[in-house]
């Protein structure tokens, strides 16, 4: 009796196991840039037929759009087109901050029965005269989420009013679930099947990641109908898994002024062959809903993919780009976020703009000479009212040149 309970014990236990938490443990992490495998990094200025970029028409006609199938063909997914029935409605507006700002929601519609929606969360400066300049990102735990003291640092709402900036923020799994596990109510998730990737472009093979960077564009859209917004001077920006969305958005959507990627890590900025912290294997096992799955074939396999990170975030060039670190955040691997920001002055350098200096900075120094940016802040995985401070900064400058 003993030897089968144990037995119906055991058998409970591996059923209790997923198989992605057995193959997460399986998966060696390194840490150590002496284990760092010898790599050779596709360069971004290379053709498909071997011909090498001259000039910046070459890159933006040419070259430009073969990184970018690259990344939509083998890990993001291809991003679908605007929804024909996209349309918008402002539910509230209220003065907040005593008299610093407006604060109101709007609603995104996707399509003309408004069955399929999601709401966006703006704080506007008050009593300014001309449209102002906007950072648009996406909020982990809902809209109402980021107005709790609790959160003040990752959404420092009167710091960036303060500045002459606003800021719009939408719902994550609003737009679509992060997995199986997300548990969210009906009147707040724009799709009652599950996602937007259930309703919308049914037959396309695209990740989460993707569907959370076409709910930036559809941001966007209603955005740049505001009176009170800049459209020429909006920036994207987004923090860990929602920094990957931000690259992908903008890299997909050029009405982005500006691109900012805040500890994004492995498939975000940080450069893969490096093998650091964070790996293809172990991503993909613990998130493949990110993910076209075509991307499972390079599992352990980071050298076989055609491109590398510096691509990607070489895809917002001419824009102004700025990526981040923290110290302690080494499963993002700061290094390979940095080389991204290194690695990608040939191709703005067609543009005539400049880079990062080719040395790795000190922490809590942030360079933003250029019109590419980069700081290792600090501390650990997070986004801080230190991050958004620095944010602003190389906005208004970038913006102020122009």
């Amino acid at each position: 009796m003993k030897t089968r309970t144990t037995l119906w014990m055991l058998v409970w236990l591996l059923c209790s196991l997923s198989f992605q938490d057995v193959m997460a443990q399986e998966i060696a992490i390194n840490y150590d840039e002496n284990k760092i495998p010898a790599y050779e990094l596709p360069d971004p200025l290379l053709m498909n037929n071997g011909e090498k970029v001259k000039n910046a028409r070459q890159w933006t006609h040419e070259r430009r759009a073969e990184i970018l199938e690259i990344f939509a063909q083998e890990m993001y997914g291809h991003i679908p087109a605007r929804p024909e029935g996209l349309h918008f409605k402002k539910m509230s507006e209220e003065t907040v901050y005593q008299g610093l700002g407006i604060r109101k929601v709007v609603r995104i519609y996707l399509d003309k029965a408004e069955q399929h929606w999601f709401d966006i969360l703006i704080h506007l400066p008050k009593n300014v005269k001309h449209p102002v300049p906007m950072f648009a990102g996406l909020n982990f735990k809902g809209n109402d989420a980021t107005l709790d003291e609790r959160a003040s640092s990752r959404w420092p709402y009167e710091q960036i009013l303060k500045e002459g900036f606003g800021v719009a923020t939408a719902w994550r799994d609003a737009i679509e679930p992060d997995g199986r596990d997300s548990k969210i109510e009906e009147t707040e998730n724009v799709c009652k099947d599950g996602g937007v990737r259930a309703w919308y472009n049914k037959g396309g093979d695209w990740g989460a990641i993707a569907a959370w960077a076409w709910g930036l564009s559809c941001m966007y859209d209603y955005l740049a109908t505001d009176s009170s917004v800049d459209a020429s001077k909006i920036a994207v920006i987004g923090h860990s898994r929602l920094g990957k969305a931000a690259l992908w958005a903008g890299a997909n959507d050029t009405r982005f002024a500006m691109v900012v990627s805040n500890n994004s890590g492995c498939c975000g900025a940080a450069i893969s062959r490096r093998v650091i912290g964070e790996n293809f294997a172990r991503i993909n096992t613990s998130f493949p809903h990110w993910f076209t799955r075509e991307f499972d074939k390079y599992m352990h396999k980071e050298a076989n993919f055609p491109a590398d990170q510096h691509g990607l975030v070489a895809l917002v060039a001419p824009r102004p780009l700025y990526i981040a670190s923290a110290t302690e955040d080494l499963w993002a691997d700061p290094k390979g976020e940095w080389l991204s920001a290194l690695l990608v002055a040939p191709v703005y350098k067609l543009f005539g703009k400049e880079g990062v200096k080719a040395d790795y900075p000190a922490p809590d120094a942030p360079e933003m000479d250029g019109v590419v940016a980069y700081h290792v802040r600090t501390g650990k995985h997070d986004i801080t009212a230190y991050d958004w401070e620095q944010y602003v900064s190389f906005a208004k400058r970038n913006y102020k040149s122009e």
